[in-house]
């Protein structure tokens, strides 16, 4: 079956008439960054018809108007982008750059504290501040405990509960999650096969005896202390502020040699647990399997956190599902592209 790209984007900014004609959308989606990204290229001398009056399209563009980026084959168009303006690049081309709703929670400066909060809370508190209405997605109820915000912004908040607790936080189709970035349940499935759709890649096929790695985890206690875990066998707890250090003998997680990975736990672990999810992660980290990426079609239309299942004509044992990390979306005069990283095995 042909696609074509005929009739294939449409770009609304702020109230202007939709765009129909491109150069290129680019667009970066990541769950292990705060923010999913768009560039927008277009013909320097573009204009538009704005109150019945033919005007060139950087005069009619702000930072902060609202942007959505629809595309897609034979006029079947799927949003693939929304967000803000955040730049705009005068020149030849034109080019407009767009980061999603991550943008507001960058924008406003707050202050407040709490004796003890969730992490519900906290993301609540940081919407409602920002002005925006959207949805929330948590695992469970982790309890932050207590916690100040002095003159920082939604999204540095977030960066600092990141580094304390291990949380992701990014948006997925207008919805805030915290969370771990992977979820088998609700995940979408698509078909990638060598020969077929799979278009260029630098995937490499490793096995799990290969793959060497020293793993390092901790987990937040209540009070504040951390309780680490590392291939050495020593269980360090120590207080978030001071000097008093334990050092308690503890079973090894993971391989004594190899890249070392620093991982954050759940909060509230203890040692034997927090063993024990070592030793799941070193599970998902260390596979037979591909690892690496890919370039494929527009469609399938796989997003970070879909499952990708790779298939080979002449490997057929290889054959495997990957969680996606990464997209790289491309949109314009050289057709449309979508470059996948792979994660663990689903």
């Amino acid at each position: 079956m042909m696609f074509t790209l005929e009739n294939g984007i449409s770009i609304q900014i702020g109230a202007l008439r939709p765009i129909t004609i491109v150069h290129e959308v680019e667009i970066e989606s990541a769950w292990a960054k705060f923010t999913d990204t768009a560039t927008i290229t277009l013909p320097r001398n573009l204009n538009v018809l704005h109150e019945n009056v033919k005007t060139p399209l950087p005069d009619l563009i702000g930072v902060g108007d609202t942007v959505s980026i629809r595309y897609g084959y034979d006029g079947n168009l799927r949003t693939e982008f929304t967000g803000y303006v955040s730049e705009l690049k005068p020149g030849t081309p034109l080019q407009i750059k767009c980061e999603d709703q991550m943008w507001k929670l960058k924008r406003q400066t707050m202050s407040h504290s709490w004796r003890s909060v969730t992490l519900r809370q906290l993301m609540e508190y940081i919407r409602d501040q920002s002005g925006l209405s959207f949805p929330i997605h948590t695992l469970g109820e982790l309890v932050v405990g207590k916690y100040l915000i002095n003159q920082a912004t939604g999204a540095q908040v977030f960066d600092d509960l990141k580094k304390r607790f291990g949380q992701s936080f990014f948006f997925r189709n207008g919805v805030l999650w915290a969370s771990k970035p992977y979820d088998e349940s609700t995940a979408a499935t698509h078909r990638f096969g060598f020969r077929q759709n799979i278009i260029d890649s630098d995937l490499a096929y490793t096995n799990a005896a290969d793959v060497a790695l020293h793993f390092r985890a901790t987990s937040t206690q209540p009070d504040g202390k951390k309780i680490q875990v590392d291939a050495s066998g020593v269980v360090k707890t120590k207080k978030a502020k001071g000097d008093t250090t334990v050092l308690v003998t503890a079973l090894s997680a993971g391989v004594a040699k190899g890249e070392l990975r620093t991982l954050i736990g759940p909060p509230g672990l203890n040692t034997a647990q927090l063993l024990a999810w070592v030793n799941q992660e070193a599970a998902r980290l260390r596979f037979d399997g591909y690892r690496g990426g890919l370039t494929s079609f527009g469609l399938p239309a796989a997003e970070h956190g879909d499952i990708a299942r790779i298939t080979d004509p002449d490997y057929k044992e290889r054959t495997g599902d990957y969680f996606i990390d990464a997209v790289s979306k491309t949109f314009g005069v050289n057709g449309s592209r979508r470059k996948l990283k792979l994660g663990p095995k689903a």
